[in-house]
């Protein structure tokens, strides 16, 4: 069996020319969402990936492997930091409800002085270590392609419902969290939501960042939407993840109002819309365009893809698969949900999904006349199923 590093030296020279998209290890339950354009390395194992970018300057490794008899995650990351020779500033975190541990480290990949992150945490019956790393003096313009490489790593499907490694660490280092409460308006009935501003900051962080790997990638114009469909459709998963539990108390809001006979179950994916649509439109200037969950809901308002991502994940909660379609040509993005019904359906895999409009006030599958073209959307899996 492979032991971690072991394509170090490799991984400066050869690359294999498998594409990445979301990638998963079956036995080992673990998914990775690399950016564009990255390769394997080498062929893959269930137990080991290694995968550099286009520029074969960045390098992810993740090791999958058994407890045995290592139980202990200090003495995990003590060996992992050793066999590396390396140094760097290491903390404890809470990812997936359980510790886990992060470094930034530095250290030597063969004959180059490297510099990036190490992760180690437990996986059911064993542990997962991954790696993001570049030579030193390319770190500080590599970084936000290293976190957001590593934040794409996910345990197992419930994973990419939560945030990644990386998000959670990040939202997690404030001493005392803080806290903002609010009346969600526009409701059947009062809700008042306490919400967590590190977990907002957290998500807001997502954004931004997914977008510069994007923007580097492509460029500020999207005139060719085939080309910048894989870029995009990345970003949208990553912010997803991030933004995702962060609405169950909407959720929960919703599936009480069922309960109580407020609202009938058939009618929950209207009334849902319906909310959400009277929302005050609004695009933050720059190309940070879409507003986080907790902006939307205090400020009752937001952009079509803001809104689009809170009723899919709001959605998908209460039990209705969905998926998000965006359009360069119309510069706008709306949902599409798996449920019956008569309106305007998006192929996307084996279904037909019928959409949901969260800017104008139209009933479900109802979409504008001169938006209607399904040639002109790109329909996107949130959760990014292999």
């Amino acid at each position: 069996m492979k032991t971690l590093l072991s394509a170090l030296t490799l991984a400066l020279v050869l690359v294999f020319p498998s594409a990445a998209a979301v990638i998963w290890s079956q036995p080992r339950d673990f998914y990775v969402d690399p950016p564009e354009g990255w390769t394997f390395v080498e062929d893959p194992t269930p137990e080991h990936f290694v995968m550099t970018d286009p520029g074969r300057r960045i390098i992810l490794e993740i090791f999958s492997q058994d407890q045995g008899d290592q139980r202990d995650l200090k003495a995990k990351a003590a060996d992992l930091k050793n066999r590396l020779a390396a140094q760097g500033e290491e903390e404890e975190f809470t990812w997936n409800d359980q510790q886990a541990w992060l470094s930034n480290l530095s250290f030597k990949a063969g004959p180059v002085q490297a510099k990036g992150w190490a992760l180690v945490a437990p996986t059911k019956g064993g542990w997962i270590s991954a790696l993001a790393y570049t030579p030193e003096k390319d770190y500080e313009k590599a970084s936000d392609v290293l976190i957001s490489t590593l934040n794409s790593l996910a345990l197992g499907t419930d994973g990419r419902r939560e945030p990644g490694p990386m998000t959670a660490y990040f939202q997690g280092t404030a001493p005392t969290p803080r806290l903002e409460r609010s009346e969600v308006a526009g409701l059947p009935s009062p809700l008042t939501l306490t919400y967590n501003l590190d977990r907002d900051e957290g998500i807001q962080a997502v954004i931004e960042r997914e977008t510069r790997v994007l923007m580097a990638q492509v460029g500020t114009t999207f005139s060719d939407q085939r080309a910048i469909a894989p870029g995009w459709s990345r970003l949208y998963r990553q912010v997803y993840r991030a933004l995702y539990s962060s609405l169950t108390p909407v959720s929960a809001y919703w599936q009480s109002q069922v309960a109580q006979g407020k609202v009938a179950r058939e009618a929950l994916p209207q009334a849902v819309l319906t909310w959400l649509q009277s929302f005050t439109y609004f695009e933050k200037k720059g190309i940070y365009g879409m507003t986080t969950p907790w902006q939307s809901l205090r400020d009752h308002k937001g952009d079509c893809d803001s809104l689009a991502l809170v009723y899919l994940a709001v959605m998908d909660q209460v039990g209705v698969p969905g998926i998000l379609m965006v359009s360069a040509p119309y510069a706008h993005a709306i949902a599409a949900l798996d449920l019956p019904g008569e309106g305007a359906r998006f192929p996307l895999g084996d279904q037909k999904w019928l959409v949901a409009e969260l800017t104008a006030k139209v009933k479900l599958g109802m979409i504008a006349q001169d938006m209607a073209d399904p040639n002109q959307w790109i329909g996107i899996d949130l959760l990014g199923r292999p």
